[in-house]
């Protein structure tokens, strides 16, 4: 009985208040982390150059043992044909990508998620330097463009699936944010989503790119029903067509990809951020994913990520209702000590240099000095 009142309690806490005035939001904390994300200041010019320097000669510290019994999972989302984004920006095409699998292969130990679980809970040995591969979202060029170099390099690894987005024409939102803001004046698209916070954030003379990427931080910070209203209203002003890099894969591309030995782990059903729901509908979302996945591939998975890596004590709690593990977006490498529902990942940056940089940094406690991956789009 005490169990019952503990979980009822805990579900309150969780309880989005739908009532909440949008213009409580922080709009100047919003702004900032817009800027930190697309106007790096010039030291950061200075950091990239000695690293890509230092790798250059060969002088970056890769191959210093990450530790004792240490583990590194590096996270991707989607690998593009082309090395620019929508506004010039620098992404990870499959050149680059090709070079982070052939620098993994050759200075550290890759293995799946699940094997690097294993080792961390003591029912397998862990290899020194190891390191696994996830990819949240479940994009089609998942399969045909990351999937043929990690098999060239016999490379594993563990893609998180949507399970809602599976086999649809559907759009992940903050990359349709992007794209919209790419296309139209900023301030038809601030009008169209019908919110006075957002209204104030175009007033501000921001940059079109800074602009859009305060929207994405400024939603995110919304209860999920007030967001997608907001999502929903752009999509009827800008219809979209969704592009060949942002598709996601068919139930047939799924089984391939499971059939080709890489792992699948669940990514929920629909995408939201977990902390913004009320708790039935956190886990709604996690069994949904898990049967369904189980339903398609007729495996039950056993490993999940955190969508934008958002999780609370509760949302946890649930999650391991479901699965074995769960992964973040707190930066980190992991030890044995680590909690297995909430396993810190490094971003894979896009440059191979700075990708050898992050991973010579040392191993650093889960449970000290974590913070949360800067970045739009978790």
């Amino acid at each position: 009985m005490k169990q019952t009142h503990t979980f009822i309690a805990s579900a309150r806490r969780n309880q989005v208040d739908l009532t909440r005035q949008r213009n409580q939001v922080d709009l100047e904390r919003v702004v900032l982390r817009a800027r930190i994300g697309t106007e790096p200041r010039w030291t950061s010019w200075v950091a990239k150059g000695v690293k890509a320097l230092s790798y250059a000669l060969g002088l970056h510290l890769a191959s210093r043992p990450v530790g004792e019994d240490p583990a590194a999972i590096l996270f991707y989302h989607k690998v593009q044909r082309r090395p620019v984004g929508v506004w010039g920006e620098p992404v990870l095409d499959v050149r680059e990508f090709e070079r982070h699998v052939s620098f993994l292969a050759r200075e550290y130990r890759p293995v799946l998620l699940s094997e690097l679980v294993a080792g961390l809970s003591g029912r397998a040995g862990l290899p020194p330097r190891a390191v696994a591969l996830t990819f949240d979202d479940g994009y089609r060029n998942n399969l045909y463009l990351v999937a043929p170099v990690l098999a060239r390099y016999g490379v594993p690894a563990t893609f998180f699936i949507t399970t809602g987005l599976v086999g649809t024409d559907r759009w992940m939102w903050a990359y349709e944010l992007e794209e919209l803001f790419s296309r139209h004046p900023p301030d038809q698209v601030c009008r169209a989503c019908g919110d006075p916070a957002i209204a104030r954030l175009g007033a501000l003379g921001l940059s079109p790119r800074v602009l859009m990427m305060a929207c994405v931080e400024y939603l995110k910070e919304l209860p999920h029903e007030m967001m997608l209203d907001i999502v929903e209203r752009l999509r009827a002003a800008f219809p979209l067509p969704v592009n060949d890099e942002n598709r996601f894969l068919s139930w047939d591309e799924v089984r391939e990809l499971s059939r080709q030995g890489f792992e699948i782990g669940a990514h929920t059903h629909s995408h939201p951020i977990l902390t913004r729901l009320p708790l039935e509908e956190v886990e709604r979302e996690l069994r949904s994913c898990r049967d369904t996945l189980e339903e398609q591939l007729g495996v039950r998975p056993t490993l999940f990520s955190y969508p934008n890596g958002a999780t609370n004590a509760e949302v946890t709690a649930l999650a391991s209702r479901y699965f074995e593990a769960a992964v973040t977006t707190r930066a980190g490498f992991c030890s044995p000590a680590s909690g297995l529902l909430e396993l810190p990942r490094i971003g894979a940056p896009v440059p191979v240099s700075e990708l050898a940089f992050e991973l010579s940094r040392g191993p650093r406690s889960c449970h000290e000095g974590q913070r949360e991956v800067s970045g739009w789009m978790r």
